[in-house]
Formats: C-alpha cells, structure tokens, sequence
C-alpha cells in the first residue's frame, strides 16, 4: 500500500493521465462487466470528462484505479442517464453537491483492496476540500457497502432500480450520499486529514 500514489487532475492539463484511465475504464466497464457504454479506440470516454476533476491511484507508474467527480451546476451523469432513480425529486444542482462516478480498479492488480480503500479515502478528502455539503454517486447496491466497509459512511438515498443489463445478468442501482461536514468532524475523516485533493 505505501507505493500506493494519489495524483489528482484536470482532463486538459494531463492529457496522458486522462488517456490511460480511458482505457482503464474501457477494460472493466465495456469488456469485463459488459455495460453499455460508448467506446472508441479501446477508450471509454463521454462528455462529462471535460468538466470532471480526476482522480487516479497510482503504483509504480501504473494506473490501477480512478474516480472522477462531476460538479451538479453542469449536466452530471444521475441526471442525464439515471433520473430512474429520482422518482418525483429534482436532481440536484449546487456548488456544493458533486457526483462520483466511474470508480474503477484495475482487475489484475494484487493489492484491489487496498487500491479501493486509498480511492475511497480520496473521496472523503476530494468532498472535505471542497467544503462540498453533498457527495453522490449511482451505484450497484455491494460498491456502496464497500464504500461503508472503508470508512466513508454514506447513506442509501433510494431503493435499488433495475437499469441495465451486463456480462454477470441484471444491473440494479441505487443513489449513496455523503454528508460531507458531518463527515468531517467525526473519527472517520482523520486518516485523510493531511490529504489535499486539490494537488496533482
């Protein structure tokens, strides 16, 4: 875990970072979990990537997981792909409120769990930053239990819908939320107290 890197950044700043979690995420979203997701290239890429803020764990130069967060005053991927799961509610649109999305591990890394614990911890880091209020993501219902199992204790927002079909059968999805400052003032927050999301 200690060669584990954080390394946070803007799509056009870092151009080869952004290229290398394309394929990243091609490789386990289109081939290994079969989601129906727009690819070009071996390159899973969309429109929301220009306005994200990135984020990748490195080790030994090599990508082996990523997030990207999406600020809610742009178009973001719950509104767009999945109000599903809104039912009656607004999507939200806020300074404040930022969605994670494409969380991905690199399938044949030895150490995936340590490699999730240090993404999830990134996002707990990226929302305190931030001084955000809100952090949501769609999920399938066991990523948000993972989530729960590294410290970051967020909530189910809705129960889960179905959404799609993949290699392993249905999809079902469900909305988690963080409670950003309620977040940082408890025990959970202190093993990302000296991280800085903001520095690439």
């Amino acid at each position: 875990m200690s060669s584990l890197r954080v390394v946070n950044f803007s799509g056009p700043d870092s151009p080869e970072l952004l290229a290398q979690a394309w394929r990243l995420r091609h490789r386990v979203f289109r081939e290994g979990l079969g989601w129906d997701v727009a690819s070009v290239d071996l390159l899973e890429f969309d429109g929301f990537d220009r306005k994200a803020w990135h984020c990748a764990a490195l080790q030994g130069g090599r990508m082996v997981g990523y997030w990207r967060a999406l600020p809610t005053t742009e178009p973001y991927l719950l509104e767009r792909d999945f109000p599903m799961l809104l039912g009656d509610r607004p999507a939200p649109h806020a300074p404040d409120v930022w969605e994670i999305s494409r969380f991905v591990i690199c399938p044949d890394v030895a150490n995936r769990r340590d490699v999730g614990k240090v993404l999830v911890q990134a996002i707990g880091a990226f929302g305190v930053a931030r001084a955000a209020n809100r952090l949501i993501a769609v999920v399938e219902p066991a990523f948000g239990r993972f989530v729960r199992l590294c410290g970051l204790p967020v909530t189910e927002e809705t129960t889960p819908i179905h959404v799609g079909q993949g290699h392993k059968g249905d999809i079902h999805a469900v909305i988690i939320a963080l409670d950003v400052p309620a977040y940082a003032t408890s025990p959970s927050s202190r093993t990302t107290a000296g991280a800085d999301p903001r520095a690439a």
